[in-house]
């Protein structure tokens, strides 16, 4: 029998040449059933044309006419594909070469598991979590976020059913799916790591003032689902306060002091004992009077 079919969704807007080096660690795979799906989101700099150029048939490759933002896109990525299993790659990130097929082969070792495996990602830093959680890991992702967007894979039909992205969050979108999926699903872990992320110039998860003008709809969207607010229960204050910490921190990146200010003295107010423990922020806020 052939092996499923994983394909591995690639979400990209003006990353050539960057995106280029993502699909090479896709076809580069040892996995042999591996499916390369990029959506251009209606990138200006020629992106789909160098790619359609280069890959021809090797890559399947979605246009979109206007830009939907990277959730949107590897929604669309997931309706166009037939595959069994998907999984997804930012375009300035990288899959490692045994990527695909070290988490698919925790599916095929055990044919009646229909939950989400992930791996290990290694952060800018060369820095891999040492935690690897497996079952019921909603309080552990809470608490440690140790599952990055690449670093997750999951059956079509369970994506398409109790997954998807929102498709107006511009980011940390995949920590609002992934306490969904974590609410839902148990969790598997390869414990190799599978992808790498990469620091480039005008990468999306730098741009704060877009995190900013989201505000806080991440931890909305998930108050107004009862059955990931039943789950959660007393976790959702920690879901609150890590949120409320990254939008600050997003207000001192841009270098609004007032709106960090505000930002950390409301995580004072609703956490005090949680706020003492942040020296960095405390340092922030003092230092933001000088």
């Amino acid at each position: 029998m052939n092996p499923p079919r994983v394909a591995v969704i690639i979400p990209t807007f003006n990353r050539w040449p960057h995106v280029r080096q993502a699909v090479d660690s896709v076809l580069t795979q040892t996995y042999p059933n591996a499916e390369c799906v990029v959506v251009d989101d209606a990138s200006t700099d020629g992106t789909s044309h160098f790619l359609c150029g280069e890959y021809r048939d090797r890559v399947r490759f979605l246009t979109k006419a206007v830009n939907g933002e990277k959730s949107a896109a590897r929604n669309d990525g997931i309706r166009a594909t037939k595959a069994a299993f998907v999984c997804f790659l930012d375009s300035d990130d990288l899959l490692t070469p045994d990527s695909v097929e070290a988490r698919i082969e925790l599916y095929l070792r055990d044919p009646t598991f229909d939950g989400v495996v992930y791996g290990p990602v290694v952060s800018e830093q060369n820095e891999v979590p040492k935690a690897c959680p497996e079952g019921d890991v909603l309080a552990a992702y809470v608490r440690h976020r140790f599952v990055r967007n690449p670093g997750f894979l999951i059956s079509l039909q369970n994506m398409l059913t109790h997954g998807m992205y929102r498709e107006d969050l511009t980011h940390r979108e995949d920590v609002e799916l992934l306490i969904r999926l974590a609410a839902t699903f148990p969790f598997k872990c390869c414990k190799v790591p599978v992808a790498r992320i990469r620091r480039l110039d005008r990468s999306a998860r730098f741009d704060y003032a877009k995190q900013v003008r989201q505000g806080d709809r991440v931890v909305r969207y998930l108050r107004n689902d009862p059955f990931v607010v039943e789950r959660l229960g007393k976790r959702f204050a920690d879901v609150e306060f890590h949120e409320a910490k990254e939008l600050a921190g997003a207000d001192y990146r841009l270098g609004d002091l007032p709106a960090f200010r505000r930002g950390y003295l409301q995580l004072w107010k609703r956490w005090p004992s949680r706020a003492a423990l942040e020296g960095r922020f405390l340092r922030r806020f003092l230092g933001s009077f000088l």
